[in-house]
């Protein structure tokens, strides 16, 4: 199994990376979120990885953290979540904050990712619950599990709009700050808009 790799990024695009190590150029496909944080063109990367062996092929996905790789093969596990659907989930949600919302159960929130339905964002809650906690461990912790479920929806919707983290994260806080930690998310996403 390769686990990770570490050699000359040679090219990226924003959902796949080429690492060259021994001459080999290794293509990698990463999260959005992955691809963004990557180095320019022709310098050293690290990416944690893991590979899918199929009948017809071998795919490597890679990972800029251990939370990241532990989300993602945890994911996997799940039925009718395949890496594909994985790496979409990861890019287009931070894993802290993905993993929020199955600390919480908001499956209505999971649902407002795109590809994920009803039914998909209810079978990974009942799947991940029980993990949410100690794969954010794996990371040291995370104090976004402590959210209040307006100020995650708000986050998410902030992403889903096009906002990263932390900025979207900062946003919602210095929207809570003004209208109290009781308003609902979609005062929150107007205020939160402001601080942008």
């Amino acid at each position: 199994m390769i686990e990770r790799l570490r050699g000359i990024l040679v090219q990226k695009t924003p959902l796949l990376a080429v690492i060259e190590c021994g001459g080999v150029g290794y293509g990698v496909n990463v999260s959005a979120r992955t691809g963004e944080m990557l180095p320019s063109e022709n310098t050293e990367v690290s990416l944690l990885t893991h590979l899918i062996v199929r009948e017809d092929s071998l795919t490597l996905y890679g990972f800029s953290d251990v939370q990241e790789k532990e989300l993602f093969l945890n994911m996997i596990e799940v039925n009718g979540i395949g890496p594909k659907m994985a790496q979409r989930i990861l890019s287009s949600v931070s894993p802290n904050d993905f993993l929020s919302l199955i600390a919480t159960e908001n499956s209505a929130g999971l649902s407002k990712i795109k590809g994920i339905g009803k039914k998909t964002s209810e079978m990974l809650v009942l799947a991940l619950k029980d993990k949410a906690l100690s794969i954010s461990a794996t990371a040291g912790g995370n104090s976004s599990l402590a959210l209040p479920l307006a100020e995650q929806e708000a986050v998410l919707a902030l992403h889903t709009l096009g906002v990263k983290d932390p900025g979207a994260r900062k946003a919602v806080e210095k929207a809570a700050e003004t209208l109290g930690r009781s308003a609902d998310s979609g005062k929150l996403i107007a205020e939160a808009l402001r601080h942008l």
